[in-house]
């Protein structure tokens, strides 16, 4: 509330001040705090100088904050409801962030997501691991069906589940192929490669005029394979 009204003084003042000086300023340029302040360096007019050191001010209030940390809480199945939080620094001097820091907390009430035929893990992961055989676009709508994906292996605990499921065969997981010969990205568009827990073996993947266009995973590593191979799934719906 308190910073929904900051905002709404700061536009009032930005548009009092726009039309002050709008016949000294080009009107394409945005008002904001800096042109004010400078203006009133030039002009010598303590008005200005004093609005301009209002909406600073202002502005500062209104980024007194870091960023909310993601979400926390344990993954629940659909139907049951749980507390998560979220945390932030604020300052009490927010312009340059000095002073005693001081946590903000905030809570929300959600509702799981994870369906009825997976496995929860450790109360983090909603995990499906089918032993079907199918190609790669079977896999991603299988994954889809309930709302997950095929498997990301981007944090540590990933890489170390996917192993607990893959001790005797291959399993489909993100990652395809754009042109033969590419690199590798995940759904969201991001290389694998970049992720630490990325483990390619020896020899993979295929960097010539390969049809291998997917990406499978299978003990510690990830291999590349003919977007028609036929593997086992892991599913992931995340919270």
């Amino acid at each position: 509330m308190a910073e929904a009204y900051t905002m709404f003084w700061m536009m009032v003042l930005s548009t009092v001040i726009g039309h002050c000086v709008a016949a000294t300023w080009s009107s394409e340029q945005h008002v904001d705090e800096n042109i004010i302040l400078d203006l009133a360096e030039k002009s010598n007019k303590t008005f200005l100088r004093l609005i301009g050191l209002a909406i600073q001010n202002m502005r500062c209030d209104l980024d007194r904050c870091s960023q909310w940390s993601q979400w926390t809480g344990n993954m629940l199945y659909r139907g049951q409801f749980g507390v998560k939080t979220r945390s932030r620094d604020c300052w009490p001097n927010s312009c340059n962030k000095t002073g005693p820091k001081l946590v903000e907390n905030d809570n929300a009430i959600y509702e799981g997501t994870c369906p009825g035929s997976y496995n929860l893990t450790d109360g983090k992961f909603c995990i499906a691991y089918y032993k079907d055989y199918m190609n790669h676009s079977a896999a991603q709508q299988l994954c889809q069906k309930d709302g997950g994906s095929l498997i990301t292996i981007d944090t540590k605990e990933r890489y170390e589940l996917a192993q607990k499921y893959t001790t005797s065969g291959f399993v489909h997981v993100q990652g395809t192929r754009r042109v033969a010969g590419g690199p590798f990205f995940d759904d969201a568009g991001n290389l694998l490669e970049d992720s630490p827990f990325f483990k390619w073996k020896t020899g993979q993947p295929n960097k010539g005029a390969s049809v291998s266009l997917v990406v499978v995973f299978h003990g510690t590593e990830h291999y590349d394979a003919p977007e028609g191979g036929t593997f086992s799934v892991l599913c992931e719906v995340r919270q």
